[in-house]
């Protein structure tokens, strides 16, 4: 990558605090509120399960997903960058953001709610605890690191996903894309041969039995829709 590519990447970071920053201190909230809890109410709660406060951090790669082609990109072409090197440094942005919060959402889960989940603030009676995404699609079955790269291959797909989609809204194939994916979705799941292909899509991104598969599957796929992006971005108005 050239040191235009990682100096956009820093500009991105930097200009768009105000989005990621409220979804880090959102979660922080949770977690403080969630200690407070554990350690002043010394009662059970009666359902014994919470979802776990650093599930917000998921909201920073949608965000910035979202504001870089939208806001990001006039600006950085307005200040004489170039397409290619703003099209490099977008990807740096979220494999860089993609990688923080993997980290702290796996840590988190391997360290800290097995703490909470002891306390007195679950019922030792109900098989609940903690809802941890990790968990949820059974990433954190594998151990850490096997999660931590499952989590971050998926949330590069997904930034990669939105800000494609983001890209497009500025023309009127981007709203054509919104319908087809909600018909795709509406007329998929009842169809039983179509439901097949919606589940195996699935299965492959989130709950695939091979990490390795269904981490190769969503850098692909990453690489596969972000690279649509770039000629809807050349044909972007400033």
């Amino acid at each position: 990558m050239s040191k235009k590519a990682w100096t956009i990447a820093k500009i991105n970071l930097r200009t768009l605090r105000i989005l990621w920053l409220p979804a880090s201190t959102t979660a922080l909230a949770m977690l403080i509120s969630s200690v407070i809890s554990a350690i002043l109410m010394r009662t059970q709660i009666e359902v014994g399960s919470d979802i776990s406060p650093i599930n917000a951090l998921w909201l920073m790669p949608v965000m910035v997903a979202i504001a870089i082609p939208a806001f990001s990109y006039r600006r950085v072409i307005n200040l004489g960058g170039k397409r290619n090197s703003f099209f490099a440094g977008g990807i740096i942005t979220y494999v860089v953001i993609a990688a923080i919060v993997s980290f702290f959402v796996t840590l988190f889960n391997f360290t800290i709610e097995p703490i909470f989940e002891r306390s007195a603030y679950f019922d030792p009676n109900f098989l609940g605890g903690i809802v941890n995404l990790v968990e949820v699609f059974g990433w954190a079955n594998r151990g850490f690191m096997v999660a931590f790269f499952q989590q971050f291959a998926f949330l590069v797909f997904f930034s990669a996903f939105v800000h494609t989609l983001a890209a497009a809204h500025s023309r009127w194939y981007g709203w054509v894309a919104d319908v087809a994916i909600i018909a795709i979705i509406s007329v998929f799941t009842p169809i039983p041969i179509l439901r097949r292909s919606l589940v195996w899509f699935f299965n492959l991104i989130l709950f695939h039995p091979n990490a390795l598969v269904q981490i190769a599957g969503c850098l692909v796929l990453a690489a596969v829709v972000y690279g649509i992006s770039k000629p809807i971005l050349a044909r972007k108005a400033l």
